[in-house]
């Protein structure tokens, strides 16, 4: 039997060209967009460029 996922208020499935776009804050570029160090300042500068796109 096939299931239907009908709770998308709690979760729902990333696009896969976010994932992919997301994919090196995972992995490589995980600081702190709160910290004052140079990762925390390339986190919120990635932070920042991502508001641009999508406001």
């Amino acid at each position: 039997m096939r299931s239907i996922y009908m709770d998308h208020a709690a979760t729902s499935p990333a696009d896969p060209l976010v994932v992919e776009a997301m994919m090196p804050y995972f992995s490589e570029r995980y600081g702190n967009a709160s910290s004052l160090h140079v990762m925390g300042r390339d986190a919120r500068q990635a932070v920042e460029q991502a508001r641009q796109k999508v406001a």
